[in-house]
């Protein structure tokens, strides 16, 4: 049904019966509302739990292209690290410089593990 259509049913509706045209919606308390707005917050949570453990599984381990997600992560960290390094070597700061290097080579390491995963797979 196009929009005026539904909006000419619903007036004669209202106009046909003066029963229909004359009620009033009955006053609600204040926290009459509260109730459903807990049930419906309850229902997006659980629907949102069941979704992430039960869907999270069915993701592939590997991305599009192919590559381990560990040799992308891996490398994210590494320029993470590289930037983090970089910085804290311009601005003196050694707690910074060090926290790079750490990720450096925890980037390093992740990339190492999705390459083995990758040879290990045969791509």
């Amino acid at each position: 049904m196009r929009p005026y259509q539904i909006y000419l049913l619903v007036s004669s509706l209202l106009t046909a019966s003066p029963v229909i045209a004359q009620t009033a919606a009955p006053a609600a308390s204040p926290t009459s509302g509260m109730g459903w707005l807990w049930i419906v917050l309850l229902l997006v949570a659980v629907g949102g739990a069941v979704w992430y453990f039960f869907m999270r599984n069915k993701r592939s381990m590997t991305s599009s292209s192919g590559i381990d997600r560990d040799r992308v992560a891996g490398s994210a960290e590494y320029a993470k690290g590289s930037v983090k390094d970089s910085v804290g070597n311009v601005l003196g700061d050694t707690k910074l410089q060090a926290e790079g290097k750490l990720d450096k080579a925890e980037g390093r390491a992740q990339n190492t593990t999705g390459g083995i995963k990758d040879t290990l797979r045969g791509k």
